[in-house]
């Protein structure tokens, strides 16, 4: 009797505690799971188009493609950045190794049109940014620019040295009508989410060998960070994928167009939000401002595009900080859904 009153008590402190992990992981992806904002809050912002008209002659169409992989097309030329496109979930991501997956990529290569593709610009060497670059460049043909860090990624991936290059920052590339300088940046400020941090180790600031996937989201080493300043006749055009700067590196530089990443600016201080928007808005004084690197990069692209998780951002206090910052000046902002195209010029 004894016996099957504890066997009772045990059985049902059992349920107890399984009843209370599924309430907390039931609240933990509830809360930091969840997005941290809703699009449908900022839906004048969207141009809603998908580009699937010819690009009127002279005109620069760009495609966003999540995070801060964008291409610019001309109607002759492509040029796309960064590339990734696999954005493997975050449970893979955290427990697992990853690596380009290339039934997805080629969906993509083939769903955004990307078929007269020159050239691949790679701003720094994290996974989010480099992964799928090699394979993109295997597919398309087209020339991998990068950092040290970048060329070992493509080396990793079999491809040869006559397909990359490895940025010189200052001296323009041209690439048909466009023309690319690389310019020198910092990446966002490091940020700890699960006792995982994103700060590069000073002893190992590269990735200093062929990097040959599967690996470790950890093993994509950031290898430095860089801004695109691109020119394409009298247009001027600059994509600044993370959330940071180099101070004055921007002051001989005007854009029409600014690509602004926003990720976790507002987790920021409020004097480095006002010194990143300086250097940036105020210095480039755009006519369009287009924020990019918002967007939750472990959801498929297949799917419409949502916020950064609240587990490492707010994206409703990302975009309050660009709106008040901008208000009461002649600067358009245009927020692009996944595949949705907008005519620069």
């Amino acid at each position: 009797m004894v016996m099957a009153e504890k066997t009772n008590l045990l059985k049902k402190q059992n349920l107890s505690s399984i009843l209370l992990y599924v309430s907390f992981v039931f609240f933990f992806s509830h809360c930091v799971l969840s997005p941290s904002g809703n699009l449908t809050n900022y839906d004048s912002y969207f141009p809603h188009h998908n580009g699937t008209d010819p690009i009127p002659k002279g005109k620069v169409r760009a495609t966003f493609l999540g995070t801060s992989s964008i291409l610019l097309d001309d109607g002759e030329t492509q040029i796309l950045t960064d590339g990734f496109f696999s954005r493997p979930s975050i449970w893979k991501t955290a427990f697992s190794k990853i690596e380009s997956d290339p039934k997805t990529v080629l969906s993509v290569i083939e769903k955004a049109k990307i078929n007269r593709l020159q050239a691949i610009f790679v701003c720094h060497s994290h996974y989010d940014h480099v992964m799928d670059a090699p394979f993109v460049a295997k597919q398309t043909k087209a020339k991998l620019y990068g950092s040290s860090s970048t060329l070992n990624v493509g080396t990793g991936a079999g491809l040869t040295s006559e397909q990359m290059q490895k940025f010189i920052p200052g001296k323009p590339i041209t690439i048909g009508k466009f023309t690319i300088t690389v310019l020198e940046s910092k990446h966002t400020p490091p940020f700890r989410i699960l006792g995982k941090t994103n700060a590069t180790d000073p002893n190992h600031p590269n990735i200093e060998s062929p990097l040959i996937q599967p690996v470790k989201a950890m093993d994509f080493i950031e290898g430095g960070t860089f801004d695109f300043f691109i020119q394409h006749g009298k247009n001027k055009i600059l994509i600044k994928s993370s959330t940071n700067f180099v101070e004055g590196a921007l002051d001989k530089f005007n854009a029409d167009v600014l690509f602004l990443g926003i990720a976790q600016i507002s987790l920021q201080s409020i004097s480095f939000q006002d010194e990143y928007l300086n250097q940036t808005i105020q210095t480039l004084k755009p006519k369009l401002i287009i924020p990019i690197h918002w967007d939750n990069f472990f959801k498929s692209l297949s799917e419409p595009l949502e916020p950064n998780l609240q587990l490492g951002d707010d994206f409703d206090a990302n975009m309050s900080s660009i709106l008040k910052r901008t208000e009461g000046q002649k600067m358009e902002i245009k927020l692009l859904q996944g595949f949705e195209s907008i005519d620069l010029f």
